[in-house]
């Protein structure tokens, strides 16, 4: 990616915003959209491409994108195993390792 990782996260943070006040409207494709922008342009940082799938999920869910249910779901139950580490290094970003872009691991 040639815009830096703090311009991306700013950007994804707005579209998410934007996303949830759809949610709430109940403009379920609208939200859609955004997530899936917002997922677009975080791919190579693994702590905001599993939020953005977690996001999805939650949209989908609701609002009928089937397809994309599985996916999401698979995705965030192969977290702890490092699939969002693996996408983000097949991507061969700089900034998979950033500080920001790492996961935190849930506390039992």
């Amino acid at each position: 990616m040639n815009v830096p990782l703090e311009q991306r996260m700013l950007e994804a943070d707005r579209l998410w915003r934007r996303g949830d006040a759809f949610v709430e409207a109940g403009d379920g494709a609208a939200a859609y959209r955004l997530y899936t922008e917002a997922h677009d342009l975080i791919m190579d940082c693994p702590s905001l491409h599993e939020r953005a799938h977690r996001k999805l999920a939650r949209v989908s869910a609701r609002h009928g994108h089937r397809g994309e249910i599985v996916v999401d779901k698979l995705l965030a139950w192969l977290a702890p195993l490092g699939v969002f580490e693996a996408i983000a290094m097949a991507q061969r970003s700089s900034v998979t390792f950033a500080a920001a872009c790492r996961r935190r691991l849930a506390a039992h």
